[in-house]
């Protein structure tokens, strides 16, 4: 996948984001395979550390089961 491709995925992530900033996050692996995407839920969950990336980044950890993603 090029890198346009995950930035179209990306920002169509970002879109779902509602009432929040628009921010979409995406973490591949090292076949550059989508492992974890997700986007701004600060808003709705009333949660300040909803930024897409950290969502990203716990979804990625939780399907790899590493905490480091090394990689």
């Amino acid at each position: 996948m090029d890198y346009e491709s995950l930035m179209q995925i990306a920002l169509a992530e970002a879109a779902k984001s509602g009432t929040d900033v628009p921010v979409g996050a995406i973490i591949l692996d090292e076949e550059h395979q989508i492992v974890a995407m997700a986007h701004n839920n600060r808003e709705v969950t009333h949660d300040p550390t909803g930024h897409a990336e950290i969502i990203a980044i716990r979804e990625a950890t939780s399907k790899l089961s590493d905490w480091r993603l090394a990689g």
